[in-house]
């Protein structure tokens, strides 16, 4: 039923009012933003196993053999006037770039979901739940009822892999945040299979999480849906094991949920999910209000952001964690956690409490004007919980070398050898006014030896690292970034050293890749 008859009943007393037009600003052309809205552009076309060639005489690790797949938007616009408002909404493209003796090679294909293939079916966009409303002209109330009927398909953030790194066993998903996945074929990068929970079984899940977690020394996957109850019209947090394939899976533990929060992500030690209730929620039953556009009813709350531990080994939930740190409002990625004595740290990207809405917004997007700021809106923090005291300490992230942007950082990736215990080295992105963009590489231990890539008007977004097989410290590896030029408008792969930060190799793409979300490695697809 695909939450059909919840929607339904919200849609009942849908409004059909029109969205208030946005203010057009034209953002001035320079140094920093050339070719800005060209990297926003659409790009659609599907290839397979484009060979690349590398621009720099230098060599690239023979060692390096895999695949890094990145998923991301692609296509906000049919052959119809009507687009996507939010960058969110556009429909998801996975870019896979494999890597082997015999060289590089560069793979592209759409998410062809089932809504995805109705539109271009009908040559129009067709209309299904979005996340924000639709230009020039928003769903009528006829089109509400259809968008509720077809629901959500859009899984545009990341792909990632149910079971052992072998490319016979287990199944490759495309991921996001509403409660459905897709089966992909990791040659063809076709859609196999559209997966859920079954609702007469497991009940009605109002979300789940883009950014599934490895629990650490297994193959297992670990991630959760937001279950709502009918008996107590409360929501449930389920926090679910799966195996090598989505029917492989069982219930870590549950805890109900105070009130509705939006999370992105949550984090793994090696024997707890830590998981952060912000006072940021959407209001589901105020979407037929707004088109059924759920970003339109987030709402901040007055309570504190709190803290639960779910123990995996047995779903036991200690909770009362509970801070009133303003940074603490809402947070996007994290980066790690694990145990440390007494506590349970966790490093965490915290972002202004109407990001999710505001920032991938397009028409802010394209017609963002300077502000001459140093920083990035969002900050990461050091949080630390004590299993004793149930206090939480909110700690600023080391910056010796005072830059403030260094303490700015989104899309943290790290050695994933290392997930679930004490890490040392993170890599992640800074984006001041959208188009200032640096790569970072930040040292925990001692932040005097950070270290920063960048280029004017050339973007990014998230990088991943891969660590070098048998390798004893811990940034020895590669870090790969995909990378757009705007003076030139064509996208490179990038190769860094993971140590020194410096460039190894790039590589101009025959095809232009848009601002994506996020990627992962795969060593068995070589």
């Amino acid at each position: 039923m695909r939450m059909i008859s919840f929607l339904l009943l919200a849609t009942v007393v849908a409004l059909n009012i029109a969205h208030p037009g946005n203010v057009r600003r034209q953002r001035k052309e320079n140094e920093f933003n050339k070719g800005w809205a060209t990297f926003l552009d659409d790009e659609i076309s599907e290839f397979h196993d484009l060979p690349l060639t590398w621009a720099l005489n230098t060599t690239v690790p023979a060692w390096l053999k895999g695949s890094l797949v990145k998923n991301g938007p692609a296509r906000k616009q049919f052959e119809d006037d009507r687009q996507y408002s939010n960058y969110l909404d556009s429909w998801g493209k996975l870019h896979k770039f494999t890597f082997n003796e015999e060289g590089v090679t560069f793979s592209g294909r759409m998410i062809e979901t089932g809504n995805y293939n109705k539109s271009i079916k009908h040559g129009e966009m067709v209309p299904t739940i979005a996340l924000a409303h639709i230009v020039p002209n928003d769903w009528t109330l006829f089109e509400v009822a259809e968008a509720v009927v077809n629901s959500y398909d859009n899984t545009n953030v990341m792909l990632w892999k149910l079971g052992p790194a072998d490319k016979n066993v287990g199944m490759y998903i495309a991921t996001t945040d509403y409660p459905y996945v897709h089966e992909i074929d990791p040659d063809t990068l076709a859609v196999r299979h559209k997966w859920g929970l079954n609702q007469l079984t497991d009940g009605m899940s109002l979300g789940s999480c883009s950014h599934w977690r490895r629990e650490v020394g297994t193959d297992n996957s670990l991630n959760f849906h937001m279950m709502y109850n009918p008996l107590t019209l409360h929501e449930e947090f389920a926090l679910y094991r799966f195996g090598n394939t989505w029917q492989d899976r069982e219930v870590v533990g549950k805890f109900v949920m105070p009130h509705n929060s939006i999370i992105h992500m949550f984090s793994n030690t090696v024997n707890y999910a830590v998981v952060a209730l912000y006072p940021i929620s959407m209001d589901f039953w105020a979407m037929a209000n707004h088109k059924m556009h759920p970003f339109e009813t987030i709402k901040k709350l007055d309570v504190n952001c709190q803290f639960y531990l779910m123990d995996l080994r047995d779903g036991s939930v200690i909770n009362g964690f509970e801070s009133d740190d303003p940074s603490l409002i809402f947070g996007t990625h994290h980066m790690n956690a694990w145990e440390q004595g007494d506590e349970i740290i966790v490093h965490m990207a915290t972002n202004p409490w109407n990001a999710m809405a505001e920032y991938q917004d397009i028409e802010n997007m394209l017609n963002w004007q300077e502000t001459g700021g140093d920083e990035a809106d969002w900050i990461m923090k050091k949080v630390r919980l004590n299993l004793k005291t149930r206090e939480v300490v909110v700690e600023e992230w080391p910056n010796l070398l005072d830059v403030p942007m260094l303490r700015t950082v989104d899309f943290p990736v790290i050695n994933d050898n290392y997930v679930g215990i004490e890490n040392r080295y993170t890599y992640g992105w800074v984006s001041i006014d959208y188009w200032k963009q640096t790569l970072v590489k930040k040292d925990l231990d001692d932040s005097r030896n950070d270290k920063t890539w960048s280029r004017n008007s050339h973007y990014s977004g998230e990088v991943f690292f891969v660590p070098r097989p048998d390798a004893e410290a811990e940034d020895d590896g590669i870090v790969i970034a995909i990378i757009f030029d705007g003076e030139l408008e064509q996208s490179y792969l990038l190769l860094l050293d993971g140590q020194t930060f410096e460039e190894i190799n790039h590589s101009y793409l025959p095809v232009n890749v848009p601002f994506a979300f996020h990627g992962n490695w795969f060593p068995e697809l070589q």
